[in-house]
């Protein structure tokens, strides 16, 4: 199966950035979250990790080039891991009806989970007042209008 690798969006007001380096080449094995190629926005320079485990299928964008957000940047065959991907597939036993009631019914290995799609970033979540309104109120410091009269 194949996995797109998208330009990741860096902060709410970045559009597109530019590849400064891949780090892995068509052919290279990859684990998910394991740094594929390094990326340089007008507020950030980061690695971008691995969507999913696999092969390094294609680059489609090349470094020094600058794409949209959400632009695919290149594929991961993620059953790239060739006969290992292959042989749980193949392994698994076809049901078979069973001859006598009395004998149990075989049933087929349990497939492996579908990989998860990929997390959306998501911004952080802002402040529901302002700092100066959060700070501690005057009277509970001991300062302000309503706090008792200090002599020296």
């Amino acid at each position: 199966m194949a996995v797109d690798i998208v330009m990741p969006q860096m902060g709410e007001s970045i559009f597109e950035g530019t590849i400064t380096k891949w780090l892995k080449k068509p052919g290279d094995k990859v684990e998910r979250d394991e740094p594929l190629f390094e990326i340089s926005t007008d507020k950030v320079d980061a690695e971008i990790p691995s969507p999913s485990a696999g092969v390094l299928k294609e680059i489609k964008v090349g470094e020094g080039k600058t794409v949209p957000i959400q632009t695919v940047v290149g594929v991961i065959d993620a059953a790239g891991d060739g006969a290992a991907a292959a042989a749980p597939k193949a392994a698994a036993p076809a049901p078979t009806p069973a001859p006598k009631a009395a004998q149990p019914t075989a049933k087929p290995a349990p497939q492996p989970p579908a990989p998860a799609a990929r997390p959306q970033i998501v911004p952080p979540a802002q402040p529901t007042r302002p700092a100066a309104q959060a700070s501690v109120p005057a009277a509970a410091s001991g300062n302000g209008p309503s706090a008792p009269a200090r002599r020296a």
